[in-house]
Order: structure tokens, then sequence, then C-alpha cells
């Protein structure tokens, strides 16, 4: 097959097309799209007349170099967003709260608990628990809280 130099300009444009929409299908990563803007930088020098190894080496050399600043980017900032301890729902284990709804001991059922400024659904493994007595969160099951009465102080 003879490929001649011109051709190569409508090669790197199918190539950057490719690679550019296909970044869309691989969620959040930057992997396609550094070696797509390096097929747009080689399309634009054949456009110019550049040789054909020219071309190659951009595509090569431009493409590794953005992928290294997307990924070294990405890693930054992924780890910015990790919570820091405390941060998420296991921040209420071993909280207290009070009952606004009463809990049954059956698992099926979960009654109403104000934790801080939060109303969370809650269960409890221990037996059922009337409104308006203070709880403690044990556990985090999905969306609910699995509570326990706490003692009452003075009595030990």
């Amino acid at each position: 097959m003879d490929v001649n130099p011109e051709t190569w300009r409508w090669i790197w444009l199918v190539i950057a097309a490719a690679l550019i929409t296909g970044e869309m299908f691989v969620a959040g990563t930057f992997i396609l799209i550094p070696f797509g803007l390096s097929a747009v930088v080689a399309m634009i020098l054949a456009f110019l007349g550049a040789p054909l190894i020219v071309g190659w080496i951009v595509f090569v050399g431009l493409g590794g170099a953005l992928f290294s600043v997307f990924w070294r980017r990405s890693r930054v900032s992924m780890a910015a967003m990790k919570s820091p301890p405390g941060a998420g729902h296991d921040r209420l284990i071993g909280a207290y709260g009070r009952t606004i709804e009463g809990i049954s001991g059956d698992p099926g059922t979960s009654g109403l608990v104000k934790v801080g400024g939060e109303e969370w659904r809650a269960i409890s493994d221990f037996g059922a628990i009337d409104a308006g007595s203070t709880v403690e969160i044990t556990e985090i099951r999905g969306t609910r809280v699995v509570v326990r009465k706490a003692p009452e102080k003075g009595s030990q």
C-alpha cells in the first residue's frame, strides 16, 4: 500500500477524531486525549508540509509528554478529593442522638433519629427503643444507622 505524504494529513485527522471521540467513552481517565491533541498538531504540521517522520515524532513525543502531565494532575486531584478522617458517614459511629420516632426491634422497619443537625433512618439490633430516648450509633448499614439505647447518666 503506497500512501503519499498528502494522505497523511487526512490520516492524522482521522486519528485525532477517533482518539478525542474515544475519550468520551473512557470516563475520567484522560488516556486518549493527550494523543488526540498530539495527532491534531501532527496534522497541522502535515498541512504545512512537514515530513512524515516529524509528524510521528510529534505524535509520540508530544502525546507522551501531555499524557505525563495529565496523569500527574489527575493523581493530584484524586488525592485532594479523598475525605479526611471523620469526614464521611463513619464520623457518626459512637455519636449520640435522640429518637424522633420509636424504633421497633424488627430489622425490617426503621425509626428516625436526630444526630447533630441531621435526621437519619435508624434500626436497632438491641430491641425496641421509644421516641425521645438517647441512643448511641454503633454501625452504618447503607443509608441507615444502627443504634442502641444509651445508658442513662448516673445509672451504672
